[in-house]
């Protein structure tokens, strides 16, 4: 069939998502898990956390609906559970937009860990370190809240072992689900 098809221009009928690898080098499952993960995630930051310091929630003005707290048995998960969520939602939309291999997944892997340890470390040393953020970051999307998040977020080492664990679960996600390269004859 496949030799059918490729002496006669003919296209075999193939899921959308394989089209979209192919097409555009994209591995949509892992593109659009991480999507849904972190649309979740921010669900989450909805319905649980506070409007006041929370960078896209203060974007919607008033509309925030009053804040819920959770049931004491999942209290130590839930706070740690955005950062598991923010990490492997940042890789897998990494990796799903420049598909890779063990290698480069690795590197993905290692790069949001780190920058998510930054930023949870830096939680802890707010005072000191915004003294070291230069003034045009105010004018920067998405770093203009850089001060804030240092200064009003909250140190936790459950955070570091929920991104560590956020990584490696990453990891495993990302080899279960790479694209193998298709070879030509």
């Amino acid at each position: 069939m496949e030799e059918f098809s490729q002496r006669n221009n003919v296209s075999v009928k193939a899921p959308l998502f394989y089209k979209i690898n192919v097409k555009y080098g994209v591995n949509a499952k892992q593109l659009l898990t991480g999507f849904v993960v972190l649309v979740c995630g921010a669900f989450f930051y909805y319905c649980f956390r506070s409007q006041e310091y929370t960078y896209f929630l203060s974007l919607l003005g008033s509309s925030s609906p009053p804040q819920r707290t959770l049931l004491p048995p999942l209290f130590t998960i839930g706070n740690s559970l955005p950062t598991f969520i923010h990490v492997f939602a940042f890789i897998s939309m990494t990796a799903g937009f420049f598909s890779s291999q063990k290698r480069g997944y690795l590197f993905i892997c290692l790069a949001w860990l780190t920058i998510d340890v930054l930023f949870e470390l830096g939680q802890g040393f707010g005072n000191t370190i915004i003294l070291y953020i230069p003034d045009w970051f105010s004018d920067v999307l998405f770093l203009e809240n850089t001060k804030d998040y240092l200064l009003h977020g909250r140190f936790d080492y459950l955070d570091l072992i929920s991104i560590v664990v956020g990584s490696s679960v990453a990891y495993f996600f990302l080899m279960k689900t790479k694209q193998e390269k298709e070879e030509t004859a």
